[in-house]
């Protein structure tokens, strides 16, 4: 029995990847504050955890108190608004150069691994 054309194409049409992304986006965590001099480490705080920035998913917010660090991972790194992030600090900071990866918060399907840049403060 040969596929039929128009279900084979339904059934690949399935399979294709997100929409690639028009244009530079900006997490809306950042608007309006001004960026400081990147920094290799921030410490890790008890309660306070990585999160994906709301409208960039290429970047990373970590909240400390009235600054907000942002690490811009590259463009073939990023990660959905509801994946889980698994960090694996070597000690008590988030560093330049440790691993970052995700879980599909529904599937629990395991997504990319990235490794962490520079962390850039932001402030009012």
């Amino acid at each position: 029995m040969r596929p039929r054309p128009l279900l084979l194409a339904a059934l690949l049409a399935g399979c294709a990847g997100p929409p690639p992304i028009s244009g530079p986006r900006q997490a809306s965590e950042l608007v309006g504050r001004a960026a400081g001099t990147p920094q290799r480490c921030v410490l890790i705080r008890p309660g306070v955890s990585l999160r994906v920035a709301d409208g960039d998913r290429h970047t990373l917010i970590y909240d400390s108190g009235r600054t907000v660090w942002a690490n811009h991972l590259g463009a073939g790194c990023g990660f959905g608004r509801d994946d889980i992030l698994v960090t694996e600090p070597t000690g008590s900071y988030h560093c330049r150069g440790d691993l970052v990866r995700s879980i599909d918060s529904f599937s629990k399907i395991r997504g990319p691994s990235c490794i962490l840049g520079d962390f850039v403060p932001y402030s009012r």
